[in-house]
């Protein structure tokens, strides 16, 4: 089977300009005592320990479903009508920068050949806690000993932009770990209204990136005799991946839940309204549909429905001896999948 990982198409940049006054954070030896204890009581972070990355409190848990969770408030923010808004009494005006902008970074990252143990994973989550005080950075984070997914963001502030910060948090990691994040696809999306900084950052530990309902040995994803450490699919690049939507004898299975396949797709059978509201395919699409791939919608509620949906006769037949595309919305879903799907049928 193969897939690719990123079906949204990025730009390659190059991080080196950014990281010329880049400042290393000191990664701790051990997780800090709020990390280790689940910070149960929900303290808040100081806006004053944001942008100077000390006291003693990392953050506020986020209730009954993720009480071992971190959230950070960010120091500096904008409201969508551009004003700005700040975490404390230690932060001044003097911060704002004349048309500031924001940045929004997404990834993924597996650790591949060896899980983080639990203690390295909590020190995972106190240093992601000092970097979001020291960056100033918002958004999610989901922490597991099998690895990381994030969409994280970045605003304009005096002295350092949003783009440099950014670049900056992923030489972080490649820091922390630099075996797991040397190779990331991280994804820049830049010069973005200022209001797109998100006022927080959760850092939420689960137990898997993405819920399959799949017990590990049934999909494992690590690896040490493969080259690449992985045993899901084969990662193509875009022209590669449409090169062959194009063929025949060959599927492309949508890991997206359903609603989200609605919206659009990549198989070319989309369907266009007329001006009487009538769903009609065009001629490009009749003829697309003769060959090439054909496209498989497991129709999933949420990814558990996955392994339900592979199981039945009519999916065995579909895919029996055909070769595999699989895609998502950034990768992610695709990992698991293709790793259950290979195991289950090579």
């Amino acid at each position: 089977s193969t897939k690719p990982v990123g079906d949204n198409t990025s730009e390659t940049h190059d991080e080196s300009k950014f990281l010329k006054a880049y400042e290393a954070i000191p990664v701790p030896a051990n997780p800090s005592a709020e990390v280790l204890a689940g910070n149960s009581k929900g303290s808040r972070v100081s806006s004053d320990e944001v942008l100077e990355g000390g006291g003693p409190s990392s953050g506020k848990t986020l209730g009954k479903w993720f009480p071992n969770a971190q959230l950070i408030k960010c120091a500096v923010s904008y409201t969508n009508t551009g004003q700005l808004m700040l975490n404390g009494p230690n932060v001044d005006k003097s911060v704002r920068v004349e048309n500031p902008r924001s940045s929004l970074v997404l990834f993924y990252q597996y650790t591949k050949k060896q899980k983080w143990s639990q203690t390295r994973l909590k020190i995972l989550m106190t240093y992601l806690t000092s970097v979001a005080k020291k960056r100033n950075i918002g958004g999610r984070i989901r922490v597991a000993q099998e690895g990381v997914n994030a969409t994280v963001s970045a605003v304009d502030v005096s002295g350092t932009s949003a783009q440099e910060t950014l670049r900056h948090f992923a030489q972080d990691l490649r820091n922390f770990d630099p075996d797991v994040f040397s190779q990331t696809d991280f994804k820049y999306i830049d010069d973005l209204p200022a209001d797109r900084h998100f006022k927080e950052l959760k850092v939420i530990p689960v137990q898997e990136l993405v819920f399959y309902g799949i017990q590990e040995n049934d999909a494992p994803l690590d690896d040490p005799e493969e080259t690449d450490g992985m045993k899901g699919g084969v990662h193509l690049e875009a022209k590669e991946y449409h090169d062959m939507m194009g063929k025949d004898n060959t599927v492309i299975i949508d890991v997206r839940n359903h609603y989200e396949a609605i919206i659009g797709r990549f198989d070319g059978q989309q369907k266009k309204e007329d001006s009487k509201g009538k769903a009609e395919k065009s001629k490009k699409t009749e003829n697309a549909s003769k060959s090439g791939a054909e496209y498989l919608d497991p129709l999933m509620r949420k990814s558990t429905d996955f392994k339900s949906w592979l199981a039945k006769d009519e999916t065995q037949e579909k895919l029996k001896d055909k070769t595999v595309l699989m895609y998502c919305t950034g990768g992610i879903r695709c990992e698991r999948a293709s790793a259950y799907l290979k195991k289950e049928m090579g």
